[in-house]
């Protein structure tokens, strides 16, 4: 039987009163509208029977192959990105604080920042009727936003799942308070030249080693683009990332689509199909692969490009006002093979009229 773990009753009476005001309003818009987080209302247990589960994640992770095909998602505030296929042969390595999977569904995971995990069914709307319940198993962060979802589908082995919650329930509910949001802090923000960026940027032999080069210098992500020059990173406009999706699917080129938060990064490895604006939204529908790009939460695009042993590799990425990477593309490519020609052709041939020099 599932618990459902105890939260002030005002708070569940307030999201019931949104829920009726606003049917269709998603879990984390309404704790958004509340002023809470996402976990302390889907704990309320208003619409969702819960099962409280170990914090053992890597574990967690390596054993739900056993349930086969799921629906993994993992967003942030700006994207969602959710891909089908089998948790293959996760692996867990440094000393447990990163993860690795491989295959349909590709992650790195980073345990660091994960704090809570929770089995999820929708109550039955109708006479305790199961049919039609949404089966999840989600992982929350110490703000208590989530992290990432692991949603059952058609494909799903129901007993394996069922068995893959009791191997992994815990004893008692855990008590959670949400962590206050400690910002990163960059110690040589403002202070490295252009110089200093550029003679470690040039010399890079992978991709990979990007993020070591940002710490060693002390400075974020964007900091880096602006420095570096347009040569290495050119400022686009914005709607350059819904052309480039565009022209990617149109060409049937295979592309590497990069999501992420702060405890993980999820990624999907193909070509797109179908194409659809609705509102703000921008979105890939495909049987296997969604993906749903809020553009007018956009704040900066750029294409970026670095030097490896496999020659230049490039790639398009955006950030939202706060100065955060919420999604990355590249042209398929594997370590020890140079960048796809029609990738490099496609960045290429983008309208980026009204770029700006990063001097600016």
């Amino acid at each position: 039987m599932s618990t459902v773990l105890e939260q002030p009753a005002n708070l569940k009476a307030a999201w019931s009163e949104l829920r009726k005001e606003q049917p269709r309003l998603r879990i984390r818009n309404a704790a958004r509208q509340l002023g809470v987080c996402e976990l302390e209302l889907l704990l309320t247990g208003l619409e969702h029977q819960i099962t409280p589960l170990k914090a053992d994640f890597g574990d967690m992770l390596i054993a739900l192959q056993s349930v086969g095909r799921v629906m993994a998602l993992t967003r942030n505030d700006q994207v969602v990105h959710e891909r089908h296929g089998v948790y293959t042969d996760f692996k867990v390595s440094g000393n447990g604080a990163m993860g690795l999977c491989l295959g349909e569904i590709d992650l790195r995971t980073f345990f660091k920042h994960w704090r809570v995990a929770v089995a999820v069914k929708d109550k039955p709307k109708k006479n305790g009727d199961d049919s039609g319940c949404r089966h999840s198993i989600q992982f929350f962060d110490g703000e208590g936003e989530a992290i990432h979802k692991v949603y059952a589908t058609d494909n799903t082995d129901m007993d394996a799942w069922q068995n893959w919650i009791e191997q992994f329930r815990a004893q008692n509910a855990p008590k959670f308070s949400p962590e206050s949001k400690v910002p990163p802090t960059y110690p040589g923000a403002g202070q490295v030249t252009t110089e200093q960026l550029r003679t470690p940027w040039s010399s890079l032999k992978d991709v990979h080693h990007f993020n070591a080069m940002l710490n060693k210098l002390g400075i974020d992500r964007l900091e880096a683009l602006t420095l570096v020059g347009d040569d290495y990173a050119l400022k686009v406009p914005v709607h350059t990332v819904e052309e480039a999706i565009s022209q990617a699917a149109e060409q049937q080129l295979s592309i590497m689509v990069f999501v992420g938060n702060g405890g993980i990064v999820q990624i999907h490895t193909g070509s797109v199909h179908r194409l659809l604006r609705k509102g703000p939204w921008f979105n890939v529908l495909d049987p296997d692969f969604n993906l749903h790009l809020n553009t007018e939460e956009i704040d900066s695009c750029w294409i970026v490009r670095r030097p490896t042993a496999d020659g230049v590799v490039s790639s398009l990425e955006c950030f939202n006002e706060d100065r955060e990477l919420i999604l990355t593309l590249f042209g398929e490519r594997k370590p020890g093979q140079e960048e796809l020609a029609s990738w490099r052709s496609l960045l290429a041939s983008l309208d980026v009229t009204g770029s700006e020099r990063a001097s600016c």
